[in-house]
């Protein structure tokens, strides 16, 4: 059985042959009906008219036969509607079979007939799960029993040859099953046998660094490390690394920009444009998928991405392209809650990984293309009940509103779709904002435009602004500070202090104080042309040259930042940063102001911006002071796309992959010691957790997840011999 709308019509239910052998049987079941006791003449008249519409061709969905014994039915499976209100066969039938008994029968058809492709309880091995509603060709009662009739032309789903009520009361027990398993879910698979349940407290997330075997949370870890204390892969042991396995998952797209998660051997991924698969991660082999079917016409400026979820408890969070919140099952897939973020006609989407904190989880939007006000939310974890929102354009009577010319605060943009970090102790979340809109022309929004391109330091009860700190007042470069931040205890200037680490697109690398937003360092990490330099409160001097203009300005970074979304690592060992970085340039425009305005469903960027030049770089920074390790140029290949974010490893290895490429380096040194093309496009950042006890790492490439573990050494090689392995 899979999820339909309709498809060709008889195999299992062959239509009566003959038009006269129809019009006998419909005649029949008018007599019928008109000698019960409990029928009226007006019940006979509707009846009267659906035979004749019949004759007429009007009903074609339904053969004779089937007509018939509908008509012959108490109740007339509520076909009256079809005349009385003019509703189609799918709005009007309504299962006249729902009876406790009927239930159970239809049970019983079920795991003789569909139980072994859907599972017993209809959770999905084989096939898809139906214990959810968004059956994929349709929910409607007339849906589900034309795929019980027909099959599905193209798949492993035939006609069921079930008797017409025995069809009904299976459909009668699907609702029952739907019930039991959520409101939106189309989960695929149930977990297996013996798989411990997940269940992760949020006290196991805050704590996640004494957690080396899994991946909980965005980053690892909530300060945005992205490390591993893992050291069985090492750079003594990276050159045995092999393929343990590849699962290939169900998407439009050719790319992944997730990051996934570990926990207790179930590997999450979100997949575009808006679902989850969880695998077994010894294995690879799926446990539960959920996909969420979109509306057309999205607003969409960069693509059907989608960069993660978070786990808390036993519930998987994800955010949709269609700006929704889905709380999922971490153990089946089925949807526990949906919460509505943010209106998607108005240009809202959600692309970023939400982040949970405490009882409540954060969640960015994206849109700042087509003009939103930006905001950050957070919901309960629980109900979904919208806890606090705080907006990154401030309105009338807020901190910051001043900064804005006008009315442009209501299409201000600074979206927020790059996760956070949190600070336990502090309770404070750290997030990035995005460029104000028009991107490229500031003439209608005159002023720094606060909080566009900052980072906001929140209370993260309630979401009230502690402190701001804004790195590129009045943007107009599309230099989004939409990344993730890395808080660390480092010595600056001879004191120890605990602070935040931002490798900025805008070229310039900095270090604030946690607790206040202090500038505390700058330094540019690239070649930037913008500025002459930062000054002591850390606001750029720029040089008047690099604004730009109706024919054109070439500066450095360009379009494409000094760094972009993707994640940097931090080694606590070293004390350094490892960046993905970009030296280039573009030329920007911007369009005459009058030809300017903001339309709903339209880009609002005022222009836009040509490379002039590209060259990714990978680049270890002290992270007390900017100042440049090593650095590792990126090869330029043709027809694979991705340059993804890092993971450091206290095997003292750095992980990146970049244009089809998985790369490992030495972390002191930069040397390329290991690598491996996977053969598609390379956008999400790897990650390492153990696997039955052993050091794993996964990536992904175009459609493909990949886990890497270890070789076993050879006997005699200093490392114990896997017997099991060989």
């Amino acid at each position: 059985m899979v999820r339909t709308s309709g498809v060709s019509l008889p195999t299992a239910l062959k239509r009566p042959r003959g038009w006269r052998l129809g019009i006998l049987l419909a005649a029949f079941a008018l007599v019928v009906a008109a000698l019960g006791a409990a029928l009226g003449s007006s019940s006979l008249r509707w009846r009267v008219r659906l035979v004749a519409r019949k004759a007429t061709g009007s009903l074609s969905e339904l053969s004779w036969g089937e007509l018939a014994r509908m008509l012959a039915t108490s109740g007339g499976y509520n076909l009256q509607v079809v005349i009385t209100e003019g509703r189609s066969i799918s709005a009007a039938l309504t299962n006249p079979f729902q009876s406790q008994q009927d239930r159970e029968q239809g049970s019983a058809l079920f795991r003789a007939r569909c139980a072994p492709c859907h599972g017993a309880r209809g959770g999905g091995e084989r096939g898809p799960a139906l214990n959810g509603v968004g059956y994929r060709h349709g929910d409607s009662d007339w849906a589900v029993y034309r795929v019980l009739r027909d099959g599905v032309r193209g798949s492993a789903m035939a006609p069921t040859g079930l008797r017409n009520r025995q069809a009904w009361q299976v459909i009668a027990y699907l609702r029952e099953l739907q019930e039991e398993g959520g409101t939106a879910a189309d989960a695929a698979h149930g977990p297996p046998e013996g798989r411990p349940k997940v269940d992760v407290p949020f006290a196991a997330v805050a704590s996640a660094a004494d957690a080396p075997g899994d991946w909980l949370t965005y980053s690892r870890t909530l300060d945005g490390w992205r490390f591993s204390p893992l050291t069985e892969i090492s750079t003594e042991s990276v050159a045995r690394l092999r393929v343990r396995w590849v699962q290939q998952v169900d998407t439009e797209g050719d790319a992944i920009e997730a990051t996934p998660i570990a926990v207790r051997n179930v590997l999450y991924v979100s997949v575009p444009p808006s679902g989850v698969v969880a695998l077994n991660a010894e294995t690879g082999l799926p446990i539960w998928t959920f996909k969420r079917d979109l509306p057309s016409g999205l607003r969409l400026c960069c693509g059907k991405v989608n960069r993660g979820v978070a786990v808390v408890g036993d519930t998987v969070f994800l955010g949709t392209l269609d700006a929704m919140l889905f709380a999922l099952d971490a153990n089946d897939g089925h949807v526990k809650w949906t919460s509505r973020v943010a209106s998607a006609g108005d240009g809202y989407s959600i692309t970023a990984a939400p982040l949970v904190v405490g009882s409540s989880v954060v969640v960015g939007v994206s849109g700042g293309e087509y003009g939103i006000r930006g905001f950050l939310a957070a919901f309960d974890v629980s109900s979904g009940k919208e806890a606090w929102r705080f907006w990154t354009v401030p309105g009338p009577g807020e901190l910051g509103h001043d900064t804005w010319q006008g009315d442009s605060w209501k299409s201000g943009g600074a979206p927020t779709w790059v996760t956070g970090s949190y600070d336990p102790a502090t309770d404070l979340l750290y997030w990035g904002v995005g460029n104000p809109s028009p991107n490229y022309l500031g003439d209608v929004r005159s002023g720094d435009n606060l909080f566009s391109n900052s980072v906001v330091a929140l209370d993260a009860a309630t979401g009230r602004l502690a402190w701001h700190f804004q790195f590129t007042p009045h943007d107009e470069h599309d230099w989004d500070s939409n990344q993730t931040p890395v808080l660390a205890e480092l010595p600056v200037q001879g004191v120890s202090r605990k602070v935040i680490c931002w490798a900025n697109r805008n070229g310039f690398y900095y270090v604030l104080d946690r607790a206040t937003g202090e500038f505390l360092v700058g330094a540019p990490f690239v070649k930037q042309s913008w500025a002459s330099g930062l000054d002591p409160h850390g606001r750029p001097i720029e040089t008047g040259a690099a604004r730009p203009t109706e024919s054109g300005t070439i500066v450095s970074p360009g379009a494409a930042g000094a760094t972009n979304w993707q994640a940097m690592a931090f080694h606590p060992a070293l004390s350094w940063v490892f960046v993905a970085a970009t030296e280039g340039s573009s030329v920007f425009s911007k369009s005459a102001p009058e030809h300017v305005s903001r339309s709903k469903g339209e880009f609002y960027t005022g222009s836009g911006a040509a490379t002039t030049s590209y060259d990714p770089v990978i680049r270890a920074l002290d992270a007390a002071t900017g100042r440049r390790q090593w650095e590792v140029r990126i090869p330029r290949t043709k027809g694979l796309a991705g340059q993804s974010g890092l993971l450091a490893t206290a095997g003292d290895l750095v992980f990146g992959a970049s244009e089809g490429t998985l790369t490992a380096l030495d972390a002191r040194t930069g040397k390329d010691v290991w690598s491996i093309f996977l053969g598609g496009s390379t956008y999400s950042p790897p990650v390492s957790f153990a696997v039955a006890g052993r050091q794993a790492l996964v990536a992904i490439a175009g459609r493909s997840v990949f886990l890497f573990d270890l070789v076993p050494a050879q006997a005699g090689a200093g490392v114990e011999r896997d017997a099991a392995a060989d």
